[in-house]
């Protein structure tokens, strides 16, 4: 079966996972490159690499998630070291779940698509674009940190503001690049959802 590939990213807090979670309520297969590496997580030759590379992330024996979130948002080599040795690992597991989904359009959360350069191995690329500020106050309440650890991931992560809405659709090499703004109500968003929907199943068939 040919399958029709889009992914789904955006900057944090943008709201990607409310559009993915939308997209699947409407009976597409949607991957996420979180709950991949969640899984990955739970096995043990993976979390041993980890404790390889990032020894202090060990406390009694045991490897801790929170120790190696603190040191990846505190320091860029540390962060450039995981994401070496992670995203291929997840992007080939990514990959595999998509090719044995049964359906000809398949969709996948990646938040780091545009950082590591991943976006030319999708048919297309969904950008979720939300203003800042909105963005930072959002991920502020939800994992209970400061505005300020919210803009220092930001910082971290592709420079979204760089992009402007409006400049697509485009298409780069074989990849066709669509957006979504985040900047109204949840029906709203679901309304504009929609619209892509219908516009990538006129493009499938």
């Amino acid at each position: 079966m040919k399958k029709y590939t889009v992914a789904i990213t955006g900057g944090i807090g943008s709201g990607k996972s409310t559009v993915a979670s939308l997209i699947k309520e409407r009976g597409f297969p949607v991957f996420s490159c979180d709950e991949i590496n969640r899984e990955l997580l739970s096995q043990k030759d993976y979390v041993k690499t980890l404790t390889e590379l990032f020894p202090d992330t060990v406390e009694g024996g045991i490897f801790q998630k929170s120790k190696l979130a603190s040191r990846i948002f505190s320091d860029p080599a540390a962060l450039k070291k995981l994401n070496e040795f992670s995203h291929p690992v997840i992007m080939k597991k990514l990959k595999e779940n998509m090719e044995k989904a049964q359906a000809t359009l398949v969709f996948a959360e990646v938040p780091l698509l545009l950082e590591e350069g991943y976006e030319k191995e999708f048919d297309a690329v969904l950008i979720v674009f939300r203003d800042e500020k909105t963005r930072i106050n959002s991920v502020s309440a939800r994992d209970g940190v400061s505005p300020e650890n919210v803009l220092a991931r930001i910082h971290n992560q592709y420079n979204y503001a760089s992009l402007s809405a409006s400049a697509f659709p485009k298409k780069i090499g074989h990849t066709v690049f669509l957006s979504l703004k985040n900047d109204g109500s949840l029906a709203k968003l679901k309304a504009d959802t929609e619209t892509i929907l219908r516009s990538l199943l006129a493009s499938v068939k």
